[in-house]
């Protein structure tokens, strides 16, 4: 029985968060790992914003420059998480799709075969993309650290660990790719950068995450 594509987009950036929370654990075969990342990518982006917006006003004049661009690069980061949810959603359908191609014949195998690597090549492609984004957050959160307003330190702080998070999450989903990939070039390539993309994460968060920590512990 095919599955309508209509069927798949039960996940959307409007749904109300109960909505989607009963979507994501139903048994259809509704998107997940890669709307989840971006939900949570853009949480981290939320979070980075509110710490700025904390930090505006009498007081905070020589650090405008700092917050008006984490500002802007986090409404990047937010749009840019929409537009991969739905990335990853329009891929899983599309394989769901592919799989439901004819093989009976040598050319209909060929074509199947062909579709749905091009498929697998979309679903590694939108999860890699989100993690430069939430590297992208972090360095662009990571300025406010020691100039932000200090009763939302905290804020900024789990906002960075949403964006590793996201990160590791997005990492997952491109290496059960990966393993359906025939192309030992191709998988051996996008293997190598999202490992390096995800040490570059791996250790910006312990850098920052210890400078919340120390300015936490300052004259306390």
């Amino acid at each position: 029985m095919k599955v309508e594509q209509a069927e798949l987009n039960t996940v959307s950036w409007d749904e109300p968060l109960r909505r989607i929370m009963e979507q994501l654990a139903r048994s259809e075969p509704t998107p997940g790992g890669g709307s989840v990342a971006s939900i949570v990518a853009a949480l981290g982006a939320a979070m980075t914003s509110m710490t700025a917006n904390f930090s505006q006003g009498e007081g905070y004049e020589h650090i405008q420059q700092h917050v008006a661009q984490a500002l802007q690069d986090m409404e990047y980061i937010s749009t840019a998480c929409e537009w991969l949810m739905a990335e990853d959603i329009e891929a899983f359908g599309q394989y769901i799709e592919a799989l439901q191609l004819p093989k009976l014949t040598p050319d209909q195998q060929e074509e199947r075969r062909q579709t749905v690597h091009e498929t697998r090549i979309q679903s590694i492609d939108t999860p890699l993309r989100l993690m430069e984004c939430c590297l992208y957050g972090m360095y662009s959160a990571a300025p406010l650290i020691d100039v932000c307003n200090r009763t939302v330190l905290s804020d900024i702080g789990i906002g960075i660990i949403l964006f590793e998070a996201a990160a590791h999450s997005s990492l997952l989903t491109v290496n059960i790719n990966l393993v359906t990939l025939h192309d030992d070039d191709l998988k051996q390539a996008y293997a190598g950068y999202a490992t390096v993309l995800m040490n570059k994460i791996t250790d910006r968060k312990m850098e920052l995450l210890e400078q919340v920590q120390r300015r936490i512990h300052e004259n306390a």
